[in-house]
């Protein structure tokens, strides 16, 4: 488990959540203006999360399944159970499962408190 996941269950552990399961939201006191958002999220098959962005760092962790992960400027990157992936504060990324079982990821962000957690964006240009 990368160390960052063990900060933030540990903060889990220590902070009362603020809102009902299964999303953890938890203000972070040394980044005013932030929280943590710790949720699971589900994504059938044959579904796409289209193209969107957070004001915020988003860690996933695979819980089962598979995806094919787009990240702006790099290539696709097919994630299964067990792996994890990290995406930057205001990069475009859209999740897409063809497989046959629905994935199921645990996602924690960092995130900026005001505003919506995902906000959808035009696809980035190739060049």
């Amino acid at each position: 488990m990368r160390p960052i996941l063990l900060l933030v269950f540990s903060a889990l552990v220590a902070v009362p959540a603020t809102a009902e399961p299964p999303d953890i939201h938890i203000d972070v006191p040394a980044r005013r203006g932030q929280e943590v958002n710790v949720v699971e999220h589900d994504i059938a098959p044959g579904q796409s999360v289209g193209w969107h962005i957070h004001h915020g760092t988003e860690i996933s962790y695979v819980l089962s399944g598979a995806l094919n992960v787009q990240i702006a400027g790099a290539p696709i990157r097919h994630v299964v159970k067990g792996d994890t992936f990290e995406i930057d504060r205001d990069t475009p990324h859209r999740a897409t499962n063809d497989g046959t079982e629905t994935a199921a990821l645990l996602i924690t962000y960092l995130r900026d408190k005001a505003g919506p957690l995902a906000i959808p964006v035009p696809p980035p240009s190739v060049r």
